[in-house]
Order: structure tokens, then sequence, then C-alpha cells
């Protein structure tokens, strides 16, 4: 078993600030569950030993195991994700996946019962999926204080843990930016820290025919060797045409050549030991 690629402190070029537009109102229909599937079943093998311990204060970018791919979404919840979660249970087998949540970025409410959301979030958990920080107003930890990335953190995960019953370990600094001291101080509190092998860019592909560009980049960027190659790939749950369109591609072209999709946490190694404090 080999170490996944450690980038050098701060390494991660940071993705170009993406403000929410106006949402679209189409709303995916559901689709159908394959024969006789009349519940969803936890997607993780309960077969999976222990995981080692990872290294903290490092951004993790592939897996520990070749032929595994984790797709991951950004930014939610939002109104997108609740349809993306529907297809990734449409699946045969199944997808799990791995959300980094924000507290309020493209919405707030995330704790409001009355709303969507902390349905949303329970979902994630309930489906076998991994659920993960992304701090709570996805600001740039590399320009806060050592006071405001815990702040960031920590309430967001309180959040959660009131809301989901989770407290995550794993975080995705926004942008991908978190220099020597982010990166001290995230390890100070015990969070694995996660960036990413393959970019799709589908922030800035969020149109019909634009988002074909991002199918291409994945296309290109994913490895054609599963004996030897993994990837940890980056989309987002906040965009129309990513689960529209991208996410059946993705998953299309990664099963064809032969990966298996895995959560983060399965990627690294951890089959859900270590996913929450």
């Amino acid at each position: 078993m080999r170490w996944s690629t450690l980038l050098p402190v701060g390494a991660l070029v940071a993705v170009g600030q993406h403000q929410p537009t106006q949402p679209f109102l189409h709303i995916l229909q559901p689709i159908p569950s394959p024969p006789n599937q009349h519940q969803h079943q936890h997607l993780t093998p309960p077969s999976l030993r222990r995981a080692p311990p990872l290294p903290t204060g490092q951004i993790l970018t592939s897996c520990t195991t070749p032929g595994l791919v984790a797709l991951t979404f950004d930014d939610g919840p939002y109104i997108y994700t609740a349809p993306l979660l529907t297809l990734l249970s449409s699946f045969s087998p199944p997808v799990p996946a791995t959300f980094f949540v924000n507290g309020a970025n493209w919405v707030s409410g995330i704790d409001d019962e009355s709303g969507p959301y902390p349905g949303i979030l329970r979902r994630i958990v309930s489906e076998g999926h991994q659920l993960a920080s992304h701090t709570w107003s996805h600001a740039d930890l590399s320009g806060l204080s050592k006071e405001e990335r815990v702040e960031e953190v920590e309430k967001l995960g309180d959040v959660l843990e009131r809301v989901v019953g989770v407290r995550p370990r794993y975080i995705r600094p926004p942008y991908g930016s978190c220099d020597d001291g982010c990166l001290q101080d995230l390890e100070g509190m015990g969070v694995r820290v996660v960036g990413w092998g393959v970019d799709t860019r589908d922030w800035e592909n969020d149109e019909e025919t634009e988002i074909w560009g991002s199918v291409d980049k994945f296309e290109r960027e994913l490895g054609t060797d599963p004996a030897g190659e993994s990837a940890i790939v980056l989309g987002h749950d906040v965009h129309r045409w990513t689960v529209e369109v991208l996410v059946g591609e993705m998953v299309r072209v990664a099963r064809g050549r032969g990966f298996r999709l895995v959560t983060v946490g399965e990627c690294l190694g951890d089959g859900g030991e270590g996913w929450y404090f």
C-alpha cells in the first residue's frame, strides 16, 4: 500500500471565486430504482478492515490504493443536492460520494427544521455518503487568524453534530487555499485536509452546452490504468448541469475504465471508523 500524494504546504492553487447566480427552477425527475431494490443499503462494504492512521497537517490529493475514484462535491447543501442524491442512488450499484458542506454559503439555515436542508444533510449520511467540512462561511482560511479558523471549523461542526449527529474529521479548505499557518492550525484540531487530483472546473461551465468542457476535462485527466492510478475529483452540487450531465458522464467513464467509485474516506483507506470525531 502506498500513501497518497502529499502536496507541499500551500501548494494547491485556489480556484476562482464563483458567486451564486439566480437559481434554475428546474428540478430533476427521480430516476427509478433498479428492480427489486426496495431500500437503500449502506454503500461502504462492512468488511473493510480498520483504517491505518492518516497524516494530518498535509493536503491529501490521491487515494492510498489504486483503482479507486472518489467523487466529491463542494459548497452545498443547495437545491440540486437532493436531486444529486437521487441520481447517485439510481446507479447499479449505487455511487457513494463525499459532500464537503458549508454552513452559510449559497444558502443559510442548514439547521432550520422548517426548511429542506436538515433533511438533506441527514439523507447524505443515511444513504451511505460521507459528510465533510468545507467550513462555515467559505472564507479563505489562509487569510484568517487562528481564532477565526477554529471558529470556521468548529461552528460548522457544532451545527452538523446537532442536526445530523456527526462531527466531520475531514475538511477541504475553500478555494484549496491553506498556507503554513492554516495547515498547522488544522493539524492542531486533528482534522484531515483533502484536496483533489482532478478539477472538473464545473463552476465555470454551468451551461447546457458548456458543461461538456468539464466532461472532456475529466475524461482527459482521469487515468486509464486502474491497476496503478486513482483520483480524487472536485465537483460542486450547487450547479444544475453538474447534476444533470457531468455526474452521469463521470460515472460512465470511471466505471468503463475499471475504476471503483468510493468515498474520500475509503479512497484514503478509512472505511468509516475515522470519518467523524
